[in-house]
């Protein structure tokens, strides 16, 4: 059986994917997605300590990501963050290679 897939459909798919690629458009915010993928999840502290930037500066990318890329956990008094989008993934994957 075939499946159509309509105009409508792609046009949806793109909007998705047109929405990660301009959240994950800055080299921070590339580095903060593939320190991610290695460590799986971390906190503000931990990325600012890898990416040696200041908090401020990786507490606003992170809220960018927060919308489409990445979701937060509550671990105690910190939130600990991880990579819930595949795209993401698969970009960053792509750029590694």
């Amino acid at each position: 059986m075939k499946t159509v897939v309509t105009d409508k459909d792609l046009a949806e798919i793109r909007e998705e994917d047109v929405d990660v690629l301009k959240v994950m458009a800055h080299p921070v915010r590339l580095q903060i997605v593939s320190e991610l993928m290695h460590h799986k999840m971390c906190n503000v502290t931990q990325l600012t300590e890898i990416l040696k930037l200041p908090q401020s500066t990786v507490s606003q990318h992170l809220s960018k990501l927060r919308r489409t890329v990445l979701r937060a956990e509550r671990k105690g008094l910190e939130m600990h963050y991880y990579i819930d989008n595949a795209k993401a993934r698969q970009i960053v994957g792509i750029l590694s290679s």
